[in-house]
């Protein structure tokens, strides 16, 4: 039984991402590409710079909860490295979640230091319980003061229909632990672990770093939405953290498809594709560029290290993490810029320059090598010498496809971006295993076929009435449709093939009695 217990937090994780990107489908369906292109176009620069600023000013606030943790027990870093492991452990943890990447982020850190695992473990603790006190304690305060206006079908199933008592009650359990901070001084035992509760001035500076950190994330994402959706601030704030709760609990990754839903659900405006539109940039703004900042402090890092070799000493767990799971994420990005659909004046652009058959070359180029980079990836957290120049190929090849397929600038620009830090990194990749004939872990198996499935979902949704209208392997009808349908039979002729060549070569292997490969490359 244990044997399969550890496959259940996947699955389910896979079961809440699948219901969730359901729910977001019907709730968008109605709302063409084009719809929501245009929402973004609205956006106002203004807002995306404004944005930005609250985005820095909130990782900033985010060091605050590792700083205060670390004088919790009794520990003292430089301010350098507590700056570090804060945003490279919440961007990570953004993107890929607490379980998947966050909490092995600064356990690596921090055990690299020279904390034992009680320290780390503890440290650990109490970052969750801050976060989770603050937003409890601002969710009642909010519910309490400016209790939402929740929608008819949310409130005829909460066992509460008057959101102010909800509030007391969320409320009472962060005044409760704050009152705990203040009246025990010593450590106490709770299911045979002990835990020490942070002294009453390290509790409130912690629920006031919890809520400055609330207060400008939900800036960060209420200031990209248009007035035409007549949310105010106040009103918005409810939503967003029922939002940032919704997606701790889960445990999807990044909370794709949950964040979004429970966003356009609680904003309750009849504008659902500008608030999704909203949410697409803040995600690219809250999300993916602080990893990429992760990504390039590290590979600064490495860099130094060249001159300073105690400097980078302690990365070298890190870098080949960082670099696979930035990686990953900039595979699924390619791989949905190969599926959107380009304008027409791009191609256009494109095609004045370079002969026609590019385009469509350019096209597959880009989806085959943002489809193989979620795999490969994994290789770079083993320091697979052979994943590092499939990694590197594949984002070359994925950066020049993204421009050929109609001048997609944005995933050029990422998959040019994630070279430097792996370049960056080239000395940490030294195993010689062959990737195809190593072990691959499940949850990252599982994570990489969501998003290849997720993609040719969104590849159905967008083309399938013109894909109705043709055979399969047809060259007629609209060029975006034609050139995602031949990127669509190109991977999935690819990937039962490599699983093929895999399993052929795992089975050989073991029949020679290698149960793990190191051949040389």
């Amino acid at each position: 039984m244990k044997k399969y217990m550890r496959y259940l937090g996947p699955v389910l994780i896979a079961a809440i991402f699948s219901l969730a990107v359901y729910l977001l489908y019907n709730k968008l369906r109605q709302y063409s590409l084009a719809e929501i292109r245009a929402c973004i176009d609205l956006i106002h620069p203004a807002r995306i710079f404004l944005s930005l600023a609250f985005a820095v000013i909130n990782y900033c606030i985010l060091i605050g909860y590792d700083w205060l943790a670390l004088k919790a027990i009794h520990k003292n870093l430089p301010f350098s490295r507590v700056s570090l492991v804060s945003v490279v452990g919440q961007a990570v943890s953004f993107n890929f979640g607490a379980l998947l990447g966050g909490t092995s982020v600064r356990f690596r850190f921090y055990s690299a230091w020279g904390f034992s695992i009680h320290d780390v473990l503890h440290l650990i603790l109490i970052l969750a319980v801050a976060f989770w006190i603050g937003a409890l304690g601002l969710s009642g305060l909010v519910f309490i003061i400016a209790p939402p206006a929740l929608p008819p079908e949310l409130l005829e199933a909460m066992p509460l229909h008057d959101v102010r008592l909800l509030g007391y009650v969320l409320a009472g359990i962060a005044l409760a632990y704050m009152i705990l901070c203040f009246k025990v001084q010593g450590p106490i035992t709770v299911f045979g672990k002990v835990f020490v509760f942070p002294s009453p001035k390290i509790a409130v500076a912690q629920l006031l770093v919890s809520w400055i950190d609330l207060v400008a994330a939900a800036a960060c994402m209420w200031v990209l939405l248009p007035s035409a959706v007549g949310v105010s601030f106040i009103e918005f704030l409810p939503g967003f953290l029922m939002a940032q709760v919704a997606v701790v609990l889960t445990h999807v990754p990044g909370g794709v498809g949950v964040f979004e839903l429970v966003i356009i659900h609680m904003t309750n405006t009849p504008h659902e594709q500008m608030v999704f539109a909203a949410v697409l940039i803040f995600r690219l703004i809250y999300y993916i560029l602080p990893l990429l900042v992760a990504a390039m402090l590290l590979a600064g890092y490495e860099v130094r290290q060249g001159k300073f070799q105690h400097a980078g000493r302690w990365l070298s767990v890190l870098s080949p993490m960082i670099t696979s799971f930035s990686t990953f994420l900039g595979g699924a990005l390619l791989l949905l810029s190969s599926t959107l659909p380009s304008r027409a004046s791009d191609i256009a652009w494109v095609a004045a320059m370079l002969p026609d058959e590019l385009i469509p070359a350019g096209h597959l180029i880009c989806a085959v090598s943002g489809c193989m980079l979620l795999f490969v990836s994994y290789g770079l957290g083993q320091r697979q010498r052979q994943a590092f120049r499939y990694a590197l190929v594949f984002l070359l090849l994925g950066a020049v496809g993204a421009l050929l397929k109609g001048f997609s600038w944005p995933a050029a620009l990422l998959a040019l971006i994630l070279v430097l830090p792996l370049l960056a990194a080239h000395r940490r990749f030294y195993r010689k295993s062959w990737f195809l004939g190593e072990h691959i872990a499940v949850h990252w198996v599982v994570a990489g076929l969501i998003v290849v499935a997720c993609n040719f979902a969104l590849g159905w949704a967008l083309y399938h009435t013109a894909w109705g209208h043709n055979a399969i392997m047809s060259f007629d009808g609209p060029l975006n449709a034609v050139r995602v349908r031949l990127a669509f039979i190109a991977i999935g002729i690819l990937l039962p093939l490599l699983c093929a060549v895999r399993v052929l070569r795992r089975r050989r292997l073991n029949a020679k009695g290698v149960p793990h490969p190191d051949s040389g490359d």
